[in-house]
């Protein structure tokens, strides 16, 4: 194992410093066998190389296919997601209509709203206890048409599961298009079943979305269930819709792990592919992106080519070199000579390198220190020769350095990882290092490491930005949803497991309709970004979380706080935003820019449901109950 203890018997009288060689040469007898050997060696270590190569571009394949099949599952839960929500307003009002004459009347409007503001809708229906249609979004409306036969009515009739589920596969009655239904159960104000209610969406949307990412002409992408059901396939092929594949080999590794790659070859096409998937936590979606594995083939090839060419012509040079070696022996020395000067040469490239490059023993000290240290490291070679690498780290640092070493001894022979430097003149920089464990030349000597290290301080900050602007809402300068909902998830977990309690606000603006359409959307703007400005100023802590969750919505999560604690917080924000006095002429009684906020606190030991859902939910009624209450107050769940 590298720098360890273990390696210290090893002789360091028998290591031989670079360039230097035995004096003995080779006679003519031994020229052929030492050639065809040379050769051989060439040729292993060629192939070799090439094999690393092939291996290396497989990996960054299947590591682009990852990040795609992630990509795929992140919009697939953002669809699920938006389908979702309408729902719960179609019952809302259904339960508030029912009974009434202008049922339908009032459900249809309730739908266009919806559809509007959720572009990836393609329907919005109501099937009542009889399986009838009452309401539909569609134009078109089959009369006298029974959706009993459906399997997501006989399940919502049959089961008292209320959540909304997203069922297999469809045959749309009302578009002739294959969808993907997501219902939910309509329980009346009785207590009986009044129905389903369900929100649709085409296949064909994820098959053109699949469709944006060029993986090749041969590549396929499937959406799968939890349960193993297909979604939806590109290129689109009806006859797998609604199968079940967890007995496939993508769900045998599915439950080894959640995101991963395999070699496979497609039951559809029987094309030999590579694939990466990735499955969600949020919703268990599957997401499979494949590539053919011949067109990786022919693009690794393409540029092997040259490789292989230059090989070829080395190969041939070195044989005329053998023969003319064989007839020319007395030229040894010069040729031994020219050897030295070349290895002189390359020692004179690698010294001018912009990247520092280390050598070290086995004990972890430095053995050669090039002079691109004094820039990267600020400090002269000399000060770093015969000092162990660890010599002047922060405890972290050395941790994880250490961490890194170990896998060297133990792993493939290379390692990568990326620390903070402090210079002497008090600059920090971020240094990428990339290790690499030095073959043996015989059993009895120790190993040895080179480091070769760069500054990445640009690329780091250039990345911390990235990630600051993929979390961030433009507009208010809060987190965004995406950012929000991983939080929430997160930090009910740590709730729950810490037995400590977690608040969520939610926090809308009055009438803010009104407002855009009195002043402007401009003035809107003004207006989200004064009342973020407030909620930043009042929630300061690091844990807690504040985001823009839609439109007017702002969403707060406060970790370790109780509803007593929480409600004061809530009013610091209700009062500073009211304080403003931004003027809201259709806002009554004020006449100001005013919020209305909806508290909701999690237990853990005492609430019944300790999940994310069920805090927004109770959130979000309180959100409601301040509102139809009058507006510009604080609401608490369940007070």
């Amino acid at each position: 194992m590298p720098f360890s203890p273990s390696s210290r018997g090893a002789d360091p009288g028998n290591r031989k410093g670079p360039g230097r060689r035995t004096r003995h040469g080779l006679g003519p007898a031994l020229a052929t066998p030492a050639a065809v050997l040379g050769f051989g060696a060439f040729l292993a270590l060629f192939g070799w190389a090439e094999y690393s190569n092939w291996k290396t571009q497989v990996a960054r394949v299947e590591a682009a296919l990852e990040q795609t099949a992630e990509a795929i599952t992140q919009h697939a839960d953002d669809v699920v997601e938006m389908s979702r929500l309408p729902l719960a307003s179609l019952i809302s009002k259904i339960e508030e209509k029912d009974g009434e004459a202008d049922l339908a009347q009032a459900i249809d409007a309730l739908m266009k709203r919806q559809l509007s503001a959720s572009p990836t809708l393609d329907t919005l229906s109501y099937l009542n206890a009889d399986g009838q249609m009452v309401a539909t979004s569609s134009a078109t409306r089959p009369a006298g048409v029974s959706y009993q036969d459906r399997d997501y009515f006989k399940f919502h009739k049959a089961s008292p599961f209320p959540l909304p589920v997203l069922g297999k596969p469809i045959l749309s009655r009302l578009t002739q298009t294959w969808v993907l239904p997501i219902s939910q159960k309509v329980i009346l104000p009785d207590g009986t079943f009044g129905g389903v209610v369900v929100s649709t969406i085409k296949v064909n949307h994820f098959v053109n979305f699949f469709s944006r990412y060029d993986i090749g002409s041969d590549a396929s992408f499937l959406l799968v269930r939890g349960d193993g059901v297909v979604l939806a396939r590109a290129p689109m092929a009806d006859s797998i819709l609604g199968q079940d594949m967890s007995k496939s080999d993508l769900f045998a590794h599915v439950r080894q792990t959640r995101v991963g790659a395999f070699h496979y070859q497609s039951p559809i096409d029987q094309t030999a592919r590579a694939g990466g998937f990735h499955q969600s936590q949020l919703t268990g979606l599957v997401a499979l992106a494949a590539a053919s594995e011949w067109q990786v083939l022919i693009s690794w090839a393409s540029t092997a080519r040259t490789r292989w060419i230059y090989a070829a012509i080395l190969l041939i040079a070195a044989g005329f070199a053998t023969v003319y070696w064989r007839r020319q022996m007395q030229l040894r020395q010069e040729r031994e000579a020219l050897v030295a000067a070349r290895e002189a040469e390359f020692r004179l490239l690698a010294e001018s390198s912009s990247d520092l490059i280390t050598r070290f023993d086995e004990h972890g000290i430095r053995e050669y220190v090039s002079p691109s240290s004094i820039g990267i490291l600020g400090l002269e070679p000399e000060d770093l020769i015969g000092r162990s690498i660890f010599a002047g780290m922060a405890e972290d640092t050395e941790f994880l350095v250490r961490q890194a070493t170990e896998r060297l001894g133990s792993g493939p022979g290379h390692e990568k990882f990326l620390i903070r430097h402090v210079k002497p003149d008090g600059e920090e920089v971020w240094l990428e290092t990339a290790m690499s464990r030095l073959p043996a030349s015989h059993p009895a000597q120790a190993p040895r490491v080179v480091a070769i290290t760069r500054d990445v301080s640009r690329h780091k900050r250039a990345q911390d930005e990235l990630d600051l602007l993929a979390n961030t809402d433009d507009l208010t300068k809060l987190a965004n949803r995406r950012f929000f909902n991983a939080r929430f998830e997160a930090m009910v977990t740590a709730a729950n497991r810490s037995m400590t309690p977690l608040s969520l606000l939610m926090i809308d603006a009055d009438r803010f309709k009104l407002f855009n359409d009195t002043y402007g959307h401009a003035a809107g703007d003004e207006c989200l970004r004064a009342i973020a400005q407030v909620v930043r100023s009042t929630v300061i802590r690091p844990g807690d979380v504040c985001a823009r969750y839609g439109g007017e919505e702002v969403a707060v999560l406060l970790a370790a706080t109780d509803a007593k604690a929480a409600h004061a917080i809530a009013e610091s924000i209700r009062v500073g935003v009211e304080e403003i006095g931004l003027e809201h002429g259709r806002n009554p009684p004020s006449n100001r820019a005013t919020i209305s906020v909806g508290l909701a606190t999690l237990t853990p030991g005492q609430d019944l449901v300790t999940t994310s859902q069920a805090l927004f939910k109770r959130a979000d009624e309180a959100l409601y109950n301040a509102k139809a209450a009058g507006r510009n107050r604080v609401e608490t769940a369940g007070s």
